[in-house]
């Protein structure tokens, strides 16, 4: 992919400093996953429009959006005047048109699109890399409407739906997967509840089968029919307040079970017009955070609102278990881009800023050596991260995987039943992974500026807003220990051996193609396998969620060292090189202080961090 380069950057980092426009968004790491996973013919056709995007998001109208959303986070009225109860949320310019941005170009769109088959997902991802550290959090509302998007695209598939129910969803569905900014929607994502937090068995909301009469008038605000349901409850933590319509859980008599919701209702009788109002649904109060401030997180009590019900009743666990997997997928995917946009900014301001009387960051040993290690684990993230994309486009296009006859360039899967496996088995891995190290690595890429690390004055060189909005990836959609939690489930469920079988394949057959170069290493992932396997086999659920992290952490060292060996060796790029045998080598013990040439270590690390900048552009 072509380094995007916009025609004018901004101002910063003194007035000597260069303008960063182009720096923000020049990723080796993102340009070999780009080179892995996406045909040659494909990127001719997407890179004019990757190239103009990358350039787009970090020019100062953007720069200057992100900055009004932060400065007028949302607000919420309960009451008018005279104390009738009422709510009226307010978000910023800022937040509205950053979300009109992400729906023009297709951020989500794209994977409905799928004009590039079952290379759509990774072309979205591409291009979401680019946009997340410029859109102050627009893509957490994305990030669910893409989710509600497929629980919806899955049921029209499959039919069995009522014509009124079939025409509802569908009307959702093109409403959501639009680029048009006035028709584009997003959605909500409402299971989160005091008494249960993630853990939905504690819902307490509930759904009454209550069809409204037939001379009702009541329709939602875009003049599609009402549910059947009337829903009542209190939603805890509730993202995306300002969306058009929210995937929720809620009891019936036969157990939990999902529900579509529009945000707003309308009547349209001749006699009595009545504006849009919101669907029964009253904001309690917005929600101090930490961070992503922009984003209109919200304590909703529902009385009475109207909804459809998705899937089987009783089965709303399994329903949603397809929206998390969207939204845990870019929960991950936001934590790597953070954590690039982090380190481009953390480069840029070596490049200018001088200490002990006029030597450059960039020549200073002890500051690129943190650089180097942090580079490193996000190299290896990155390609675990891309790896679980990779899977999830074959797994939702499997007949385009099937009909082009393409193998990953590097650690390929068999078939569609591997990805299938492995995905089931990597995403909480990635999710977990990805999230954790993000925060501790943007933590470093803060304090890398000084004190400048520290300010928030300028949006594009704000680390400290980037590492505060990155804090929320790990507990979102799941904590670390929820997500060990998950892999063993997996591997004890009904389909733990098929896809430890899976994994053993795929994991030996990609090592078996290393040159003896790396013959090593292969041993070393070998052995790492075999110790995992009979964990796997050996222990009881109990005491694999007891292990879970250590679980996550073997799990994700083996699939990024297969993919970033199987990526090094494929042209012998001196920086992916390098950056394997680090990776590889973390795995082995060290003395307490290394003996190694320290001036033949810090070259190395000029390379990792600063050669890949300057090689990026040539691939």
């Amino acid at each position: 992919m072509a380094v995007p380069r916009p025609s004018s950057g901004t101002e910063g980092f003194f007035q000597t400093a260069p303008k960063l426009g182009n720096q923000l968004t020049e990723d080796f790491f993102l340009n070999r996953i780009y080179n892995l996973y996406i045909p040659k013919p494909i990127q001719t056709a997407i890179e004019p429009d990757l190239s103009a995007f990358g350039a787009y998001v970090v020019s100062p109208d953007v720069f200057s959006l992100v900055a009004d959303a932060e400065r007028n986070p949302p607000t919420v009225s309960t009451h008018s005047l005279f104390g009738v109860p009422r709510t009226t949320l307010d978000t910023s310019r800022g937040w509205q048109e950053l979300q009109k941005i992400g729906i023009k170009h297709g951020i989500l769109a794209i994977a409905y699109e799928e004009a590039q088959g079952h290379h759509s997902r990774m072309y979205q991802f591409v291009k979401y890399h680019l946009w997340t550290g410029s859109n102050a959090c627009v893509t957490c509302p994305t990030a669910m409407a893409d989710g509600a998007a497929r629980l919806l695209s899955n049921h029209l598939a499959k039919g069995g739906l009522s014509l009124e129910q079939e025409q509802v969803f569908r009307a959702a569905y093109q409403h959501l997967t639009s680029r048009d900014p006035e028709n584009g929607w997003t959605s909500g994502q409402w299971m989160t509840e005091r008494s249960g937090g993630s853990d939905v068995r504690g819902t307490e909301t509930v759904a009454t089968y209550a069809p409204q009469p037939a001379s009702s008038s009541f329709t939602d605000a875009h003049g599609s029919p009402l549910g059947p349901y009337t829903v009542s409850g209190f939603k805890w933590f509730s993202s995306a307040t300002d969306s058009q319509m929210a995937v929720l859980l809620a009891k019936t008599p036969a157990g939990i079970s999902a529900f579509y919701a529009p945000m707003r209702r309308a009547s349209t009788s001749p006699s009595n017009p009545l504006p849009s109002e919101l669907n029964g649904i009253a904001i309690q109060r917005l929600k101090p955070k930490l961070g992503t401030r922009a984003v209109p997180t919200a304590e909703l009590v529902l009385n009475d609102t109207r909804a459809w019900m998705v899937g089987q009743d009783g089965h709303g666990v399994r329903e949603i278990a397809s929206v998390l997997n969207i939204t845990r997928l870019y929960t991950g995917i936001t934590a790597l881009s953070y954590w690039g946009r982090g380190l481009a900014i953390a480069r840029a301001y070596a490049r200018v800023r001088k200490v002990d009387g006029g030597v450059l960051l960039t020549d200073v040993p002890s500051h690129l050596r943190t650089l180097a290690r942090i580079t490193v684990s996000y190299s290896a993230m990155m390609h675990l991260g891309y790896f679980v994309v990779a899977l999830m486009g074959i797994v939702e296009n499997p007949g385009a995987y099937e009909k082009s006859g393409e193998a990953m360039q590097t650690a390929p899967v068999q078939d569609v039943k591997e990805a299938t496996a492995l995905l089931r088995l990597l995403l909480p891995v990635m999710k977990g992974q990805c999230s954790k190290l993000s925060i501790g690595a943007l933590q470093e890429c803060m304090e890398a500026l000084g004190g400048v690390g520290y300010l928030e004055d300028e949006q594009e060189f704000n680390v400290s807003r980037i590492y505060r909005d990155a804090s929320v990836n790990s507990i979102w959609e799941g904590t670390t220990d929820i997500m060990g939690t998950d892999v063993a489930r997996v591997m004890k469920g009904k389909g733990g051996v098929p896809i430890l079988k899976a994994l053993g394949g795929w994991v030996a057959r990609n090592t078996n193609t290393w040159t003896e170069e790396w013959g090593s290493a292969a041993e070393l992932v070998m052995q790492e396998f075999k110790r995992l396997e009979e964990v796997w086999i050996g222990l009881q659920t109990e005491e694999l969620r007891f292990r879970g992290r250590e679980l996550l952490n073997s799990l994700s060292w083996i699939v990024s060292t297969v993919c970033l060996v199987g990526d090094a060796q494929r042209d012998n790029h001196p920086v992916m090189v390098e950056v394997s045998k680090r990776w590889i080598g973390e795995k082995q013990p060290k003395a307490s202080i290394e003996t190694e040439n320290w001036r033949s270590i810090s070259v190395l690390d000029k390379l990792v961090v600063f050669g890949a900048d300057s090689t990026s552009s040539k691939l």
